[in-house]
């Protein structure tokens, strides 16, 4: 599969799937309390630390390998499975001291069926891997779907049935059964390999630094919901999660979506011996120019829209969002750096690097904790400006990328950032404060938005204008568009990225 087609396949479905969790997340929020949710999101905050090393260390060598023979992926399937039971193990045990510690059972029975549910997937980890680096993205779409809807179906009825946060925690379980059933269906051989421990040496050699660094940024992911839910309480906890997974529908969508293809591209590269510099580059200028005009909006329409939707009992998320959403899109400045440093195998830099970074991020929220809550929140800021500085230095060092080839993309991406930010706010003005009126004001800002965002990309010659140039030309004879000075423009704006550099995809 095209690397092009891969993308638009894998952010096909990590969008449906983002889709159908919103969609689930509004009628949890009149379903439950926020006191309830928080009670979840303290939960998998605390899982998620260990979760991660499931698959996480093991999987990216695997797929990142130039070769893949049927020992490595044994080995790789032993590993798995073995650091899955001793993470299960431990999120049970941890689920009893936690209870204690937030002073709330129903955290401890969330975290222990939390942990019962990670044994499935990892059962069809080789079916997961072989999917991934075949980048059969579309057998992927309908996986994560399916886990998608029945997470959503499994939580909403057990929740509508007076279960509380509990089924927040079996809607997960149904969602990791389903993922572990239909990869398996996908790819029955699964079933007949064997895991093994014999050969794990190598995997171990880079998967130490490479779990440790995972320990660490699941560590500082978690830190917020884990240190305002011990100082302010589990509402908001509930407030702040709420914010957090709304704003990270955008990166979600694009770095989880069209970044996943890239570490097995990127490793398609390394073994042959190309430099990954010019496709790096050209991704972080695609990326940037797609979330930070879309941050943008989010940002000025977060509170009353979070309120319209969800309701007064939530309407402090949509306050929240703004810091988050500017931490978010500085994270972004040096995106897909884990699939760079994996490939060029710097474990140690980026141990380093998620330290560095998490020391920084429980500094701050302790600091920000001392004052409020929205306080700890704007820290997050600071944050990920630091944590941007640190893999920027990671990733020129990795690739011999040239600083100014990232400045300027940054440059350009800004931009479009910059132009959609009058209309947003002007519409926001003027549309009174109910809640149709707020919906029909955001899809007409986003819609404006997107029309002021691509005259801007053709004018400004981002990378983004190759792409858009394409879509243009196809959509030209289907609806009977006629040239103009806009389609013209595309072209020569085309023909200029394709000068200045030959298109990654």
């Amino acid at each position: 599969m095209r690397l092009r087609n891969a993308m638009l396949i894998s952010a096909l479905q990590q969008n449906a799937t983002l889709l159908v969790l919103f969609a689930t997340g509004v009628v949890i929020a009149h379903l439950l309390t926020p006191t309830q949710v928080g009670s979840y999101a303290v939960a998998i905050a605390a899982a998620n630390i260990f979760i991660a090393l499931k698959d996480t260390a093991v999987g990216s060598y695997v797929i990142s390998a130039p070769e893949l023979d049927t020992g490595l992926l044994r080995a790789g399937y032993g590993l798995s499975l073995a650091i899955t039971g001793c993470v299960s193990i431990g999120c049970i045990g941890l689920s009893f001291a936690l209870s204690q510690f937030y002073d709330d059972p129903v955290l401890g029975s969330a975290l222990r069926i939390v942990a019962f549910a990670q044994l499935a997937p990892a059962v069809a980890f080789p079916g997961t891997v072989r999917l991934t680096r075949g980048m059969r993205f579309d057998s992927l779409l309908a996986i994560g779907l399916g886990a998608a809807v029945a997470q959503s179906l499994a939580s909403i009825v057990i929740a509508a049935r007076g279960y509380g946060a509990v089924a927040l925690a079996w809607g997960y379980f149904a969602g990791a059964i389903v993922t572990a059933m239909m990869t398996i269906a996908y790819e029955p051989e699964t079933l007949r390999l064997r895991p093994t421990l014999a050969g794990t040496r190598r995997l171990l050699a880079f998967g130490g630094w490479t779990s440790a660094m995972i320990v660490v940024a699941s560590t500082s992911s978690s830190a917020p919901e884990l240190m305002i839910g011990r100082i302010s309480g589990p509402a908001d906890v509930a407030l702040f999660s709420r914010a957090q997974n709304l704003v990270s529908f955008i990166r979600n969508s694009l770095v989880f979506g069209i970044g996943r293809p890239l570490l097995p591209s990127f490793g398609q590269l390394e073994a042959t011996g190309a430099s990954v510099a010019p496709m790096y580059r050209r991704f972080i200028e695609i990326i940037t120019g797609l979330a930070w005009p879309a941050y943008a909006v989010l940002a000025i329409w977060a509170e009353p829209l979070v309120t319209s939707i969800y309701g007064k009992a939530w309407s402090v998320t949509g306050t929240m969002m703004v810091p988050i959403a500017i931490a978010h899109a500085l994270t972004l400045t040096v995106a897909a750096h884990y699939d760079v440093l994996i490939v060029k195998r710097r474990e140690r830099a980026l141990f380093a690097c998620e330290f560095a970074s998490f020391a920084f991020t429980a500094a701050a929220l302790a600091i920000g904790l001392m004052f409020s809550t929205s306080a700890a929140v704007w820290s997050l800021v600071a944050s990920g400006a630091f944590s941007a500085i640190c893999y920027f230095g990671a990733v020129i060092s990795a690739t011999g990328a040239a600083p100014n080839g990232l400045f300027q993309a940054w440059r350009r991406s800004l931009g479009l950032a910059l132009v959609v930010i009058p209309g947003s706010m002007a519409m926001r003005v003027l549309m009174p404060d109910q809640p149709v009126a707020i919906m029909i004001g955001f899809v007409a800002s986003g819609a404006l938005s997107a029309l002021v965002w691509m005259a801007a990309a053709i004018i400004l010659r981002h990378e983004l204008s190759f792409h858009i140039s394409a879509v243009l030309e196809k959509l030209s004879p289907t609806l009977r568009l006629s040239p103009s000075r806009f389609s013209v423009a595309a072209k020569e704006a085309d023909e200029h990225v394709r000068r200045r550099r030959a298109p990654i995809i």
